[in-house]
């Protein structure tokens, strides 16, 4: 979708967390669209930045909040009017933290907020907001995923000793020591050492997930608190790996406790031992048919549209004395 009236592609500039960001504007290539990410904090970069952000018609932030952190700051500064903020993973639990504190920032809060999943949206509307669900995660369908090995291992992935509780390491120790004849194996671990039982092997950052999950037989994921929906959790799918996530969520068993867990790795090691254990046909088929980029790359371009659509028609109906108060596809009021 272009300006009314122009040939000229739409301008977005894509900001927040550099993984997903990065994972993102790679997938944005249309001849209809401008999509500007800064990769760098350099002088020259960040002047870039400023300069794609004065001009752009949308700007899009991927990480929730509801105080002014820089970004926002400079996007108020300049008078955007078009911005979504995005939430995912733990930024509600940071959100409710600054509520707490009384830092929540009415002009953040106006913002058009969307959420990863569902459940996310939900959370986050619990704060106070606006807030849609719209699917920005996504990736490549495999098309002929390897087959399950002949090892019968699982993965699972813990960042730091600091976010142990946060990623369910209690529970991986636990289960990992009932079940001695499972190999688990514990990727992205960035603190000291980790004492375990013998089957469980640590990794520490890796750059991809990708070959780790193509030796397992079972990811699992055992968050307190997540957005309902994981980049990992999708790659495992997409590969017809078996997954066990604490969210409810297509083509995965949901498992809220350790016994749970030992259950269903007992059942499948059983089908394992037994050779009646095949790929996870339901995931491959889900991420090829709701999580492909080419998905999520029109279902974004469609809503950004949209916004930029609104926004400018209200923009115009502002300059006439009789113009009514309209809504924005947010559903909030606008004057």
């Amino acid at each position: 979708m272009r300006r009314t009236g122009s040939n000229m592609p739409q301008r977005i500039v894509i900001h927040g967390l550099p993984y997903f960001c990065g994972k993102l504007s790679a997938i944005l290539k249309d001849p209809a669209w401008d999509v500007r990410y800064c990769t760098d904090h350099t002088p020259v970069a960040l002047a870039g930045l400023l300069a794609d952000l004065h001009r752009c018609d949308l700007a899009f932030t991927w990480g929730g909040r509801i105080s002014m952190g820089k970004f926002l700051w400079a996007a108020r500064c300049l008078r955007k009017e078009k911005i979504v903020i995005l939430w995912c993973g733990s930024d509600v639990l940071y959100a409710q933290k600054d509520i707490a504190a009384g830092k929540m920032d009415t002009w953040a809060a106006s913002q058009i907020h969307w959420a990863v999943s569902p459940v996310l949206a939900e959370e986050v509307r619990a704060l106070g907001l606006t807030c849609d669900y719209v699917q920005a995660s996504f990736v490549q369908p495999v098309q002929s995923p390897a087959p399950l090995p002949e090892k019968f291992s699982v993965l699972v992935y813990v960042p730091s000793r600091e976010k142990a509780e946060l990623y369910g390491l209690d529970h991986i120790l636990e289960v990992a020591e009932t079940l001695r004849q499972v190999e688990f194996v514990l990727v992205g671990w960035e603190s000291e050492s980790l004492e375990g039982p013998a089957n469980l092997k640590v990794h520490n950052r890796v750059g991809e997930l990708g070959p780790f999950v193509d030796r397992a037989s079972v990811v699992w994921r055992p968050v307190r608190h997540d957005a309902g929906i994981s980049f990992m959790v999708l790659e495992a799918l997409a590969k017809g790996r078996h997954v066990l996530y604490s969210y409810p969520f297509s083509a995965c068993i949901q498992v809220t406790s350790a016994s749970q867990v030992r259950e269903q790795l007992q059942r499948l090691l059983d089908r394992h031992q037994s050779r009646t254990l095949n790929l996870n046909e339901a995931g491959i088929r889900l991420i090829a048919q709701d999580y492909s980029p080419e998905r999520v790359r029109a279902n974004l371009f469609q809503k950004w549209g949209e916004i930029i659509s609104a926004r400018e028609k209200q923009a115009l109906g502002s300059e006439h004395p009789s113009a009514e108060k309209r809504t924005s596809v947010t559903g909030r009021a606008q004057l």
